[in-house]
């Protein structure tokens, strides 16, 4: 095997390229998740008040379903929001990077299949056996 077997191999680069795609998503992710999740941490110690509530906390006249955000509350909902949409991506770039090493070890197989057939045929096959 040969490092053009390697590169030439659609398997193998469509792998890496999928691995790679992968981590960065998983980095990002991880970082971005890690990053908003210590906000919503801090957020909720200094605003204890506006942690949401349930429907079966709220008074049935009391209006709080529909009452709008204060501006603590919809930053709060903002950076829950930001912190969804980068564990989403930290998921996907744990799936992404999973699938490209499992289409990169197929191609290392096919290519090493592909090899050891080569070698095979190089090799003169004897008519007599082997003397003893």
């Amino acid at each position: 095997m040969k490092i053009p077997d390697v590169y030439r191999d659609w398997r193998i680069m469509f792998g890496f390229a999928l691995m790679l795609l992968g981590a960065g998503n998983w980095i990002v992710g991880w970082q971005k998740t890690q990053f908003y999740g210590q906000l919503i941490a801090s957020e909720a110690r200094t605003h204890p008040d506006s942690t949401a509530r349930g429907f079966d906390e709220l008074d049935t006249g009391s209006g709080d379903v529909l009452k709008p955000f204060t501006s603590p509350e919809r930053e709060l909902s903002y950076t829950r929001a930001r912190m969804d949409f980068y564990h989403a991506t930290f998921l996907t770039g744990q799936v992404l990077a999973v699938t490209g090493l499992i289409v990169m070890l197929f191609g290392f197989l096919s290519v090493i299949r592909r090899d050891a057939r080569r070698t095979l045929r190089r090799v003169p096959v004897r008519s007599q056996p082997f003397p003893r």
